[in-house]
């Protein structure tokens, strides 16, 4: 840069204002107000330019950020498609089960690991059903295991519902688990005192 185009020191410019006269010093703040009153119009439109910008800049990179309006529309096309594809083979399936025919043959190796998933976890959840069930196997309540006693040779079972006790000659009654327990207990140390496999009645108890 030049020396001309350099602007002046204040120590030359207090050293020139000392030969002018007041009124050459009114004109002179005048002209610095005007200069600074348009520098600060010139900011100011330069400060909305740059907000301005800003705004479009973020507004873009919004844009980006958010998907393509065409992707959406055809993935939510594709979708209706796939439903429509996949009620069709639901109709196929009936058809061919209709006939009597096994739809294990039309199923693909990832159709047949879904199903085998999800019989797993079928049989999971009617353990953990049983489990949960008072701690109570269905093998106790569908007749599979049952409880009773012998009296005279003869085996007397008890119902698992009712805990009804029948014997040959003898009139039946209901007893609680409560009752039972102490009644076999009662009865098991009659046995013990007597040595001997059979109780007063004559029953040997299971």
């Amino acid at each position: 840069m030049s020396a001309d185009a350099l602007p002046i020191t204040p120590s030359r410019f207090a050293a020139a204002l000392k030969d002018l006269p007041v009124s050459a010093l009114h004109l002179k703040v005048l002209e610095l107000r005007n200069s600074i009153a348009h520098l600060d119009y010139s900011n100011e439109q330069l400060q909305q330019q740059q907000q301005q910008q800003q705004q479009q800049q973020q507004q873009q990179q919004q844009q980006q950020q958010q998907p393509d309006q065409d992707c959406v529309d055809a993935i939510r096309e594709n979708e209706q498609v796939i439903e429509r594809m996949q009620e069709r083979i639901r109709l196929v399936r009936s058809e061919v089960e209709s006939r009597g025919l096994s739809w294990a043959e039309f199923q693909s190796q990832a159709e047949r690991e879904a199903e085998q998933q999800q019989d797993a976890e079928s049989r999971i959840t009617a353990v953990n059903n049983n489990s949960n069930n008072g701690g109570r196997h269905s093998a106790w309540s569908d007749g599979t295991f049952q409880t009773g006693v012998i009296r005279d040779g003869e085996a007397h079972f008890l119902d698992d519902g009712s805990r009804r006790v029948g014997g040959r000659g003898q009139g039946g009654g209901s007893l609680t688990d409560e009752e039972l327990r102490r009644r076999m207990e009662a009865q098991l140390r009659g046995l013990g005192g007597d040595g001997g496999d059979e109780d007063e009645e004559g029953g040997l108890h299971l």
